[in-house]
């Protein structure tokens, strides 16, 4: 009896202090922060990088420069955690669309969350609201077995499952939606495609190259429109919402076994961590997490492809070379292999090299979008993703990978 009390007089303890550690701020104001400690990013590395200290041996100014990147550092860290917010909130409506579509569709399905607690920035929350719920009404669609007699027959346990999981992998968080249901047919999808279009019959296509006919505008399996689907319009606004906000989509299935579709996207679009590189006196930054690595080659390396193209050969395969000066048409550049670097490139489901003339080092960048009178020309899928102030208060040029090798091809 005496040990009842206790907890009573911890929660009214625990209860207002609780009430004071919540605030509601406006996203305007979190910009706005996000904006200054962007602006300190830039002044800080202005002040340490001045050329007006080269030369000259100031060790207590270096101590006191290498306590002010590691507290910017830390401004910088506390400013993005303000704005992030955990995806819970998106993932427990679509519980609400697999009940709705069950009873419609007259099927059996549960959805089971995985990591829900995964947080990421607030903008990037809403913009992956409606991809997921395509994906999941996708997957419930045309996934999940018409009934619970055929999934029996296929060996699966009648009710269907559908996972949502969020996982962070250092730079970016990785959402992946996975139904147990039949998985892609391949070649309705292909007879489909060439129906529209979009594939030739001649021409022989990898399963990977087929899943991607899934994201084209106006595709549907589909032979008749209903309230779910049909329209064509689901994937292709995944893939434009989701590459809006710098991430990608990637499909993989296996026929009889279900369907797995992965979405890779930054946890933050402020300030990345970028390779500054040279081509001629232009300075262009490559997002790290895009580069496996870069190699010193001669020309001999280079292979050519049946259409004059280069490639070069590594561990194993065989990845196309861009040369970042005939791409852009740049006067100035290194032409000979032995004069530049090549880089190794990573990007969802493309892997290329791209030549330059030299890597200058790595930096954390603010990114700043690209002024919106520039959208007239056209340059955002000439592979420009935006641009950044260096420490000396050149502009360098950000790549988008993606983008950058669609234009070249």
């Amino acid at each position: 009896p005496q040990a009842t009390p206790a907890p009573a007089s911890q929660k009214s303890e625990g209860g207002p202090h609780h009430k004071e550690s919540l605030i509601s701020v406006n996203l305007n104001k979190l910009d706005q922060l996000a904006a200054v400690v962007g602006e300190i990013v830039i002044t800080e590395s202005m002040v340490t990088a001045s050329p007006d200290l080269k030369g000259l041996k100031l060790d207590a100014f270096t101590k006191s420069a290498r306590q002010l990147r590691k507290l910017t550092d830390e401004l910088q860290d506390v400013s993005m955690s303000l704005r992030m917010v955990p995806v819970s909130g998106t993932f427990q409506k679509m519980n609400r669309i697999v009940r709705d579509m069950c009873k419609k569709l007259g099927k059996q399905a549960k959805l089971t969350l995985v990591g829900e607690d995964t947080e990421v920035d607030k903008t990037i929350v809403d913009s992956i609201g409606d991809p997921i719920m395509h994906i999941v009404r996708n997957s419930m669609d045309h996934g999940i077995e018409e009934t619970p007699q055929d999934r029996i027959n296929a060996g699966k346990d009648p009710v269907g499952e559908i996972i949502l999981s969020a996982r962070h992998t250092g730079s970016e968080v990785i959402i992946e939606i996975i139904d147990d249901g039949q998985g892609v047919n391949y070649d309705a999808v292909l007879a489909k495609a060439i129906r529209n279009g979009l594939a030739f019959p001649d021409v022989e296509y990898s399963h990977k190259e087929i899943l991607n006919f899934l994201m084209a505008p106006g595709f549907s399996t589909n032979t008749e429109v209903t309230e779910f689907s049909g329209r064509g319009v689901g994937m292709d606004v995944v893939k434009r919402n989701v590459e809006e906000v710098g991430g990608v989509v990637s499909i993989s299935s296996e026929p009889g076994k279900g369907m797995t579709t992965t979405l890779k996207i930054p946890l933050t679009m402020a300030i990345m961590d970028g390779m500054e590189v040279s081509v001629g006196g232009s300075i262009f930054t490559i997002p790290i997490h895009n580069i496996r690595q870069s190699f010193k080659i001669t020309e001999d390396d280079l292979i050519r492809d049946a259409s004059g193209g280069e490639m070069f050969k590594c561990m194993g395969s065989f990845y196309p070379v861009i040369r970042m000066r005939e791409l852009y048409q740049m006067s100035g550049g290194a032409t000979k292999m032995e004069d530049g670097i090549l880089i190794w490139l990573d990007a969802g489901d493309l892997s290329y090299c791209l030549f330059v003339d030299e890597l200058l080092g790595e930096q954390q960048v603010v990114v700043k979008p690209l002024p919106s009178y520039l959208n007239h020309f056209n340059i955002k899928p000439r592979g420009i993703g935006g641009c950044t102030i260096l420490g000396d208060g050149n502009i360098s040029i950000i790549l988008d990978v993606t983008n950058l090798y669609t234009s070249a091809r």
